[in-house]
């Protein structure tokens, strides 16, 4: 979690998919403070898009903790300007749509995601269940 899905009709090229998922990973992380590999980034393409829309996202957020309206609107700005710039689009050409989601909601590597700003002791937590599951921890 996050989870952010972005929409084209046509394919991006790979560089372009991988320099994408970057700039969201830079730009959500530097924000709200969340761990890089929190951020999860989907793309589908083949999907009819609003007229003059070339790209579009939509982000799974979460909600609460250290979070106010306020962030959400500098994230909001911020991705869409990021992902214009990085996928050499207008501004106009990328919609942006962040969608708040409870954190208790959520559920990753088999435990519920932590409030916003609390995910140190959840990573400790997590990686402590897995080590007594076997399961290897990824660096």
């Amino acid at each position: 979690m996050p989870l952010y899905t972005i929409a084209t009709r046509k394919p991006l090229s790979e560089k372009t998919r991988f320099d994408i998922a970057q700039a969201i990973t830079d730009v959500h992380c530097e924000l709200t403070g969340a761990p890089p590999e929190f951020v999860n980034v989907i793309f589908m393409t083949g999907y009819r898009m609003k007229r003059g829309t070339v790209l579009g996202l939509n982000g799974n957020v979460r909600v609460g903790g250290n979070r106010n309206d306020d962030l959400y609107k500098r994230l909001n700005d911020a991705m869409h300007a990021k992902i214009a710039a990085t996928a050499q689009l207008k501004r106009s050409q990328v919609l942006v749509t962040l969608i708040g989601v409870e954190y208790h909601w959520i559920v990753e590597g088999g435990m519920p995601m932590p409030a916003p700003g609390e995910e140190a002791g959840w990573l400790e937590r997590k990686n402590a269940y897995h080590a007594s599951l076997g399961i290897p921890q990824v660096a």
